[in-house]
């Protein structure tokens, strides 16, 4: 059924919030900040013509600004006035420069008793604010609380809903309730599960390769979860940490005392998994000296333990997985050819989760859930868009440790950029739309060559006809903001 409703977004409250504002207190510059934890006040919302997007989640710490930390807490809407006090600082001092004696608003926005934030407003005159203006900012200041108050609440809303889509495996039929650790609905996870669910069924030996932490083993307990054998045992053997010298006891079994140490008879993994399940985990570091007789085990069904000569007969399948090259191991004589095509038939794919970039914050959520003591734990935007762009070396394994270690740091609660421990040289850096730096320099360094000729042929005077500012046929004040901006000294 249609609707014709249409619903708010969070910024798009807000920016009629501060229209209606500007139709009441004429501003240049308007910005809404949020209180954070640890007395931090972020930029959430900004309008006016001297809007930057270098606003964009500005953060102003109010251990290092107690007069706006004063402001707060004595929560009245104060008129800000600059001085030639060079200890002065504008609210955004280190990415705008206004004019010497702008005017500038701070208004305290409170929900009960509780300082939730602050609006600010900017104007390049003298005076704009008058006394009625303040006025009606208290006024609008308790308004602004609660519009933010329900803002904040929404944009939580929409993150919840952003981050809690749980279309895990469900996507594919016969897949949800047994596949449900293969989290994704990617174009190339979805290629995977597909394969998953055709090969399953079969008894054909499957080889699943893939960079190291990108699930090899879960997809490995999925296949034979699907398997007519699932009722059977599913037997894991770590190819890489097996000693060369047990190998073959290790597979096979061996007999009491067939070499030192043998204190009883043992079974071996193939026996162990006999109708069900073999998985070897890293078989491209399988000693060269045990593959001939685990290819004879395959092609045959049968072996014998260690130290007998009596044949056993077992019914297993063999799924293997490796992140190394086989190919290459052929041929520098580490893995034997006819091995590699015996195990071979039906080889899966798994790509790195830098390649699955739309399942991260599916997978980050399952962590979650995991781990999590809270149902309140969540993540902010902009952790969401660090994990996005971080290339993860390690795969699902790293992101799993990294969420666990970031719900420790956050103390389960929301889960913030700081709490991220990662390998900061993985991060891919934001891609910009045109380099312009060394244009804006030369620009600049030829404006102030401009501007300190005509300081010098007016005697450093600015205003009247006779200055400098009438001489470059530009506002005084636009002259004054130029000359702090670009650092000129003039007497």
């Amino acid at each position: 059924m249609k609707t014709n409703k249409t619903y708010l977004t969070p910024e798009k409250t807000m920016q009629i919030v501060l229209d209606i504002i500007k139709e009441i207190i004429p501003y240049e510059l308007a910005v809404i900040l949020s209180k954070e934890d640890n007395d931090i006040l972020r930029v959430r919302y900004f309008n006016g013509i001297l809007s930057t997007t270098e606003l964009n989640n500005y953060q102003i710490s109010l251990h290092n600004r107690l007069d706006i930390l004063e402001v707060l807490n004595m929560g009245k809407v104060k008129l800000v006035e600059e001085t030639n006090d060079v200890a002065h600082l504008d609210t955004y001092d280190e990415i705008l420069d206004l004019p010497l004696g702008h005017s500038c608003m701070l208004i305290p926005l409170k929900n009960e008793s509780e300082t939730i934030g602050l609006l600010t407003l900017d104007h390049r005159e003298c005076d704009i604010f008058t006394p009625q203006k303040t006025q009606f900012a208290q006024m609008l200041s308790r308004l602004i609380s609660l519009a933010l108050s329900q803002s904040i609440y929404n944009e939580t809303l929409n993150s919840i809903n952003e981050t809690l889509i749980f279309e895990r495996t469900s996507l594919i039929n016969n897949l949800s309730d047994i596949s449900r650790n293969l989290i994704g609905n990617s174009k190339t996870w979805i290629n995977v599960l597909n394969q998953i669910k055709i090969c399953a069924p079969t008894n054909s030996p499957i080889m699943i390769l893939g960079e190291t932490g990108t699930g090899k083993e879960e997809v490995a307990k999925t296949i034979h979860s699907l398997s007519e054998r699932n009722d059977k045992p599913f037997i894991a053997l770590n190819c890489s940490a097996i000693n060369v010298n047990l190998a073959e006891s290790e597979l096979f079994g061996h007999e009491k005392g067939s070499f030192t140490g043998a204190a009883s008879t043992r079974k071996g993994r193939f026996e162990l998994a006999d109708g069900g399940t073999l998985f070897l985990d890293e078989i491209g570091d399988l000693p060269i000296e045990i593959q001939p007789k685990l290819l004879r085990a395959l092609q045959n069904n049968t072996f014998e333990r260690v130290g007998s000569e009596k044949t056993i007969t077992t019914n297993v399948r063999i799924i293997c997985a490796t992140n190394a090259n086989l190919e290459n191991k052929i041929k520098t004589g580490e893995f034997r050819e006819d091995l590699f095509y015996r195990l071979n038939v039906f080889p899966i794919i798994l790509p790195p989760l830098r390649e699955r970039v739309e399942d991260i914050v599916l997978l980050v959520n399952y962590f979650i859930n995991k781990f999590s003591k809270t149902k309140k734990t969540g993540l902010l935007k902009e952790s969401i868009a660090i994990l996005e762009r971080y290339s993860w070396p390690g795969n699902i394994r790293e992101l799993q440790n990294v969420i666990e270690r970031a719900l420790i740091l956050s103390n389960n609660n929301t889960i913030q950029p700081e709490h991220l421990i990662l390998n900061y040289s993985y991060i891919e850096k934001e891609k910009k739309v045109v380099n312009v730096e060394e244009g804006v320099d030369a620009l600049d360094i030829e404006i102030k060559k401009i501007i300190q000729k005509a300081l010098k042929l007016c005697n450093g005077k600015i205003y009247g006809s006779d200055g400098a500012a009438n001489l470059l046929k530009i506002k005084p004040t636009t002259l004054q903001s130029k000359i702090k901006k670009l650092n000129i000294k003039h007497s």
